[in-house]
């Protein structure tokens, strides 16, 4: 019996994808507690609403790719790699 290969650069979304404006607006609605900062955990919930089948991964894997001051939160500054890292895996419109 063959065994099965996990694959995290697979794209994993059930939604269509969005452009980078509504991707925004997704990861500023998960900013529950409003300190303008996303934390893992909102990270988390963000990528599952986007239909992610392994939203912890998406989530540490968008902190390691966007958090440039390594911090552990996502701040409007870094708010644009986070976005580009969502599209570059499948949670945008791809030309």
């Amino acid at each position: 019996m063959g065994r099965a290969i996990f694959n995290p650069t697979v794209i994993d979304y059930k939604t269509p994808p969005l452009p980078e404006d509504q991707l925004r607006k997704v990861f500023k609605k998960y900013d529950t507690n409003n300190d303008n900062l996303l934390s893992k955990e909102e990270l988390k919930k963000a990528f599952e609403y986007l239909g992610s089948i392994i939203p912890g991964f998406r989530a540490n894997r968008g902190l390691h790719h966007a958090d440039a001051n390594k911090d552990g939160y996502i701040n409007e500054r870094e708010m644009d790699e986070l976005v580009k890292y969502a599209v570059r895996v499948g949670f945008g419109i791809r030309a």
